[in-house]
């Protein structure tokens, strides 16, 4: 590794650390104060405190690092025109492209540590922290708390896959709900459909429910039955299984929701919104690469002090755009008006990596 990229690392590595360690405790300062009063009231210990706020780590830095990382690198990069080292690498005959090679580097892996966190430790961590929350800390929220959620899918041990199109939490009714019943090579040997299922204080009641045998290449066997209202006693998650699987669709893992997905869509499921999720997921990991592309234009080109300042808060105003455009994409995926990797990838595209259309300028 030459001299020149173990300096850039260097110096940036630090900023990018410190950044997303400061973040990380900024928002657990917020959420201490959130819930200091439930902590308090429920007299939560100490141990639990720590484990939930632990719990909460690899969470955090999926969701800060991309700041942490934009901050970094403006500052490094801000740095390096302040103090006159941008003009002395270029002056030694270096293109911008050999300048930036370590933050390609370091934005790279960045990407890759984000999605293994992502993958590996979010959902294990957080449904801890979510289950910590609800029963030491506010000791399970009350009806009038919960909402309406759309589109659950629950994993219900090895021979249960449930859909729930829309979940109320408050009436504990399960609407246009899936089961699909699945054999030890994961194929699905049955198949039940109900219109709705309402808890009974012990037991799901499923009202309209068809039920279909189905072969392992996924053909319907024979004819299905109809049975006006059915009792299945095989299920035996509860309302709270359910809330919680709904708010933890976001930390599902990559590997789970694709599992999902392909056993939806085998059953003829509409799933533009678990489609998008999938490719969201191999997407998001690498904000922290494009944003750090994205200021390379402004501030790596040499520049007087006193146009520092305005190239930083183009660079801030240029990323806000690339989130806001980001999250316009992703809404119109999930409402099935794109394709769900153009609706995934799209801000990605035109302003991470359109970027590079731009870097000649870095060379001024």
């Amino acid at each position: 590794m030459k001299i020149l990229d173990r300096h850039v690392i260097t110096q940036l590595a630090f900023p990018i650390l410190f950044c997303s360690c400061a973040l990380m405790f900024l928002v657990l300062v917020s959420d201490l104060f959130d819930n200091l009063d439930e902590m308090l009231k429920n007299k939560t210990t100490i141990h639990h405190i720590l484990l939930y706020y632990a719990s909460l780590i690899p969470y955090l830095f999926v969701q800060t690092i991309s700041w942490a990382s934009l901050l970094g690198t403006i500052y490094v990069l801000a740095s390096f025109n302040y103090h006159n080292e941008m003009i002395a690498m270029k002056c030694a005959g270096l293109e911008i492209t050999s300048i930036i090679r370590p933050i390609l580097l370091i934005g790279f892996s960045i990407g890759v540590i984000t999605f293994l966190v992502n993958e590996r430790l979010v959902p294990v961590m957080s449904r801890n922290a979510h289950q910590i929350l609800e029963e030491r800390i506010e000791k399970k929220r009350s009806a009038a708390q919960r909402e309406v959620y759309e589109n659950v899918t629950y994993y219900g041990g090895r021979d249960r896959l449930y859909y729930v199109r829309v979940f109320d939490a408050n009436r504990q009714t399960l609407e246009h709900f899936t089961i699909l019943w699945l054999d030890q090579k994961k194929k699905i040997r049955k198949k039940t459909i109900a219109r709705e299922a309402v808890w009974t204080g012990s037991q799901w009641e499923l009202h309209k429910v068809t039920d279909y045998l189905m072969e392992r290449n996924g053909e319907i066997l024979g004819e299905p039955s109809f049975q006006q209202t059915a009792v299945v006693g095989e299920i035996r998650e509860t309302p709270e299984d359910f809330l919680r699987a709904a708010r933890e669709s976001a930390t599902i893992s990559y590997r789970e929701l694709k599992d999902y997905v392909t056993q939806l869509r085998e059953n003829g499921v509409k799933i533009d919104i678990e489609r998008v999720a999938l490719q969201h997921k191999l997407a998001f990991p690498w904000n922290p690469l494009a944003v750090m592309i994205m200021t390379i234009p402004l501030l790596a080109k040499t520049s007087m002090r006193r146009m520092i300042a305005p190239s930083v808060l183009l660079c801030l105003a240029l990323v806000f755009g690339f989130h806001i455009f980001g999250a316009m994409m992703l809404a119109l995926g999930k409402a099935g008006k794109l394709v769900p990797l153009l609706s995934a990838w799209s801000h990605h595209f035109l302003f991470g990596f359109g970027t590079f259309f731009f870097l000649d300028r870095a060379n001024n």
